[in-house]
């Protein structure tokens, strides 16, 4: 009897399912959200509990809260399977996205916006004016691990050639509001937050000095695991409280200024990818994508710059032909042309020069130009030195070291070479330091490391805001040059080579270039 009993026991207990933690959500009635840690772990719950209540009167489950003690305690739940759903920043998002099967559901609109960005601030009577005077300054950030108050900053110092080695002092306090304070209270000449942790000091004791680049919103995550169906219902369940009569009674109490979520894509952060890539130290956590169509530029400009202005077109190509572009930039224009000689990417954005070099390989065709129409002058080099400094004329350059970005680039050499040639300096009498980016060039010649540089006239205009434009003279200008060219590579498939021509023909997004498609 004992016997049997057992035997019972046993079979019931094989044949009734068992909910584990990898199991698909249909199949159960309680989940977990992990929520990064933004405040003190009872703030946090009560602030998602509106939330909470919603989704599960919407999914008919339980839902659980877990505020993480940090960020890698988030990225283990989600990969052990602790946590199903997870409330991420967007740099803790791209980390986690390379470890973890996750699925991007929605972010954060706040006043309206599903991005934000960061800025610079400094003393109302500070001497600090522009990006460039806090060399050998001090710096106090605030939320460090959180973009707006680790990532973007630094960003923008770096954009200038600052570093944590050329500050005088840095300090990471862990609160955005006691940065602030400190630097209203004279211990730090600034510090970088979001727009809304600024926006009370304002006017009311420190300025802004420089903003950043705008990234997307704090975002929700769902594990893969949790099966398509259910994703899918959860995310539709989360948009649906934008139709609400009063959207903020649900998520109003997340962060200040929340007033509704928006679709959140993985392509939404690459921007955050580029920035984060951009960072010493940092791991290129930049997804390959194996079936993606890559579009390599040459790189010259900073990249996160060359990404923001570059990204609107990526993304009307992938959406006008179905298919996935990804944008490219190598690391230097030597491996630019080692990528269109090896046949690594479809489509290649570069200057003429470079441009005629592959075609006499036949290695791409030329299918539209894109024109600069932010300038007056068009696309051309100049000359540039520091206006503190004895040269005066061209010919004054002999001798003399020159920051230059690579022996290929028209605007950044070629133009300006050939200047120097009709003016009688003889060429091998420079010294030529190779920078890479027209920033790198502009810094150097700024603080007085090279005597001159070649830069593009736009480069130049694009640093206003980061350095005191009356320390750099114009030493020289060179004629104007033809637009860069767009190629598509040799022996590409015919239909996607019609497809990218159409869509390019249809790119109106930008004010500050045009694309003009060029007839066969």
């Amino acid at each position: 009897m004992k016997r049997s009993l057992l035997a019972l026991i046993v079979i019931t207990l094989l044949i009734i399912p068992v909910t584990g933690l990898n199991s698909p959500a249909s199949s159960r009635d309680r989940i977990t959200m992990i929520l990064i840690p933004l405040k003190p772990p009872s703030t946090m719950y009560k602030n998602f509990l509106p939330l909470k209540r919603y989704l599960e009167r919407n999914l008919n489950v339980s839902i659980d809260i877990k505020v993480a003690k940090d960020s890698n305690e988030i990225i283990k739940h989600l990969e052990t399977g602790e946590a199903d759903i997870a409330f991420l920043c967007p740099t803790l998002y791209c980390i986690s996205y390379n470890r973890v099967p996750i699925v991007p559901l929605v972010k954060l609109s706040i006043d309206g916006s599903s991005g934000y960005r960061s800025l610079l601030l400094v003393r109302e009577d500070s001497h600090v004016k522009k990006t460039a005077d806090l060399l050998d300054g001090t710096f106090v950030y605030g939320r460090y691990q959180c973009p707006e108050s680790g990532l973007l900053p630094r960003v923008m110092l770096k954009r200038v050639g600052i570093s944590e080695e050329n500050l005088f002092e840095s300090v990471k306090l862990g609160s955005d509001e006691s940065a602030l304070i400190s630097v209203m209270a004279r211990m730090f000449d600034a510090t970088g937050v979001s727009e809304m942790a600024a926006r009370p000091y304002m006017g009311n004791g420190l300025r802004a000095l420089r903003y950043s680049y705008s990234i997307p919103q704090y975002l929700f995550v769902a594990r893969a695991s949790l099966g398509k169906d259910f994703i899918q219902k959860l995310k539709q369940t989360m948009l649906t409280i934008n139709g609400l009569e009063d959207p903020k009674s649900v998520v109003g109490s997340i962060e200040t200024g929340v007033d509704g979520l928006s679709e959140a894509e993985d392509r939404d952060y690459d921007i955050v990818r580029i920035l984060i890539k951009n960072m010493p130290g940092e791991k290129d956590i930049i997804l390959k994508e194996k079936k993606g169509v890559r579009f390599v530029v040459e790189p010259v400009f900073f990249e996160p710059d060359l990404f923001k202005r570059l990204n609107p077109l990526i993304t009307h190509l992938s959406k006008k032909t179905g298919l996935a572009f990804q944008l490219l930039i190598p690391e230097n224009v030597e491996d630019f042309i080692d990528m269109q000689n090896k046949g690594e990417g479809a489509i290649f954005l570069q200057n003429p020069h470079l441009y005629t070099k592959m075609t006499e390989s036949n290695r791409v065709r030329a299918v539209a130009s894109i024109a600069e129409t932010g300038s007056p002058e068009g696309r051309m080099g100049i000359i540039i030195t520091n206006s503190s400094g004895r040269i005066k004329t061209p010919k004054d350059l002999a001798d003399k070291k020159i920051g230059i970005t690579s022996f290929s680039s028209d605007d950044g050499y070629l133009s300006q070479k050939d200047l120097l040639l009709k003016e009688g300096v003889p060429l091998d009498s420079l010294s030529f330091i190779k920078l890479k980016t027209y920033e790198n060039v502009i810094m150097k010649v700024y603080r007085g490391s090279v005597d001159a540089g070649f830069v593009s006239l736009s480069a130049l205009w694009s640093m206003e805001q980061d350095i005191d434009m009356n320390k750099i003279t114009i030493l020289a200008k060179t004629h104007p040059l033809p637009e860069w060219i767009i190629g598509i590579k040799s022996g590409t498939d015919a239909r996607l080579a019609d497809m990218v021509i159409k869509a390019l023909s249809q790119f109106h997004d930008r004010t500050d270039f045009e694309i003009k498609v060029l007839k066969n």
